[in-house]
């Protein structure tokens, strides 16, 4: 999608989220809540800036255009009313929404031919993020084999919320917005330009870089770059967590061309040797994996004996002290004793011995946190 084409779609939302507020406000309150022309306008051009501070705001023209498009695209009623001789907007009905909208019968069999190609992916391994995909646009959509010949009869809004079906306990991750970004520039190796802060106390830092890799850690989409200095001359390799993330421009971003690909690297190399991955530069130098061998009572160990703790996990076990030790190669970080403090009591590093000795460190560290703080 173009900056045209989500510029458009941004209006879309902010007119849809001003019209539904009117509609409903007055069915519940039993009295007009008016949006009116010069409002509307408003509000939409305060967002635009807010997204992207380089577009000009919309005129009084294009927001009527929009209105009618709207109604053609997502199939809702727009009622123009009238106060004081002053037009403003609502909804047909309350609940009508373009978050509702339902497919017409030619866009749902065309979504349904795409699902019936793309079939091979569930057999395919490593592709397994195709069945919430799909599964996840078919309940938003209703899009079920035995209800597309219903749809050339009627076209009625869903029947059932994906929210309600695919509901998250969490918070809403607003950061996956850089993804379709990101993901092409990754693939057509374009340099781009990102605006990013690691701490929220941090300064806004902005850097020159390829994107290269796109990976999702406990639910936390993560980019993999090489980056420019241009005062050292010289390229560095960092993570940056998506929600770290203050702007995008693929425009004006240019990479030296005699710096790619001069250092072979592997990020799924990286990643597999490693416990977990954290923010920030990634070292020049090489780090060595080690044979690591961690004790987990039983009562944990028993979640680790079908799928294993990490890939590069030994299969041979041994049984111990009322638990199971795991051996693995890894590189020892930080990554490595978040994972094993998460267990408490019920994890021990036994080797190697300085990391071992590390964990002991840490371990007085947080049992220090919780002695006494108030009364005697």
């Amino acid at each position: 999608m173009n900056s045209s084409h989500r510029l458009a779609f941004l209006r879309y939302i902010v007119i849809d989220e001003c019209l539904s507020e009117a509609t409903n406000q007055s069915v519940n309150a039993g009295e007009d809540k008016c949006w009116f022309k010069e409002d509307l306008l408003g509000t939409i051009n305060a967002r635009i800036a807010d997204f992207s501070a380089h577009t000009k705001p919309i005129a009084m023209r294009t927001l009527e255009k929009d209105l009618v498009d709207m109604q053609g695209l997502f199939d809702v009623k727009i009622l123009k009313l009238s106060r004081s001789r002053k037009a403003h907007y609502r909804y047909e009905r309350e609940g009508m929404s373009i978050r509702n909208s339902a497919l017409s019968a030619n866009q749902a069999l065309a979504l349904d031919d795409l699902f019936r190609h793309l079939e091979l992916f569930h057999f395919i391994s490593g592709q397994e993020w195709w069945w919430e995909a799909e599964s996840r646009l078919r309940t938003h959509f209703e899009l079920f084999t035995e209800d597309l010949q219903e749809r050339f009869r009627s076209r009625n809004a869903n029947a059932v919320e994906a929210s309600s079906v695919f509901e998250d306990h969490r918070s809403p991750d607003a950061s996956r917005k850089w993804l379709p970004v990101l993901s092409k520039a990754a693939a057509k190796s374009r340099p781009i330009r990102v605006g990013y802060r690691l701490r929220h106390d941090a300064p806004l830092t902005h850097a020159t870089c390829l994107a290269e890799w796109l990976t999702c850690q406990e639910n936390e989409w993560m980019l993999g770059m090489l980056a420019w200095d241009d005062e050292a001359e010289d390229g560095f390799r960092m993570l940056v967590p998506l929600k770290s993330i203050d702007s995008v421009d693929d425009v004006t971003a240019q990479f030296p061309t005699a710096f790619r690909n001069v250092k072979e690297w592997s990020w799924s190399k990286y990643a597999g040797q490693r416990m977990g991955l954290s923010p920030g530069i990634i070292g020049s130098e090489e780090q060595s994996t080690e044979s690591v061998q961690i004790w987990l009572s039983e009562n944990v160990a028993s979640r680790f004996m079908v799928d294993p703790i990490h890939p590069a996990q030994d299969m041979r076990l041994q049984r111990a002290g009322g638990g199971v030790i795991f051996t693995i190669d890894l590189v020892v970080d930080e990554s490595l004793i978040r994972w094993l403090m998460q267990w408490g009591s019920e994890a021990q590093l036994l080797e190697p011995a300085e990391a071992r000795h590390t964990m002991r460190l840490k371990s007085r560290v947080m049992a220090q946190l919780y002695e006494p703080m108030f009364g005697p």
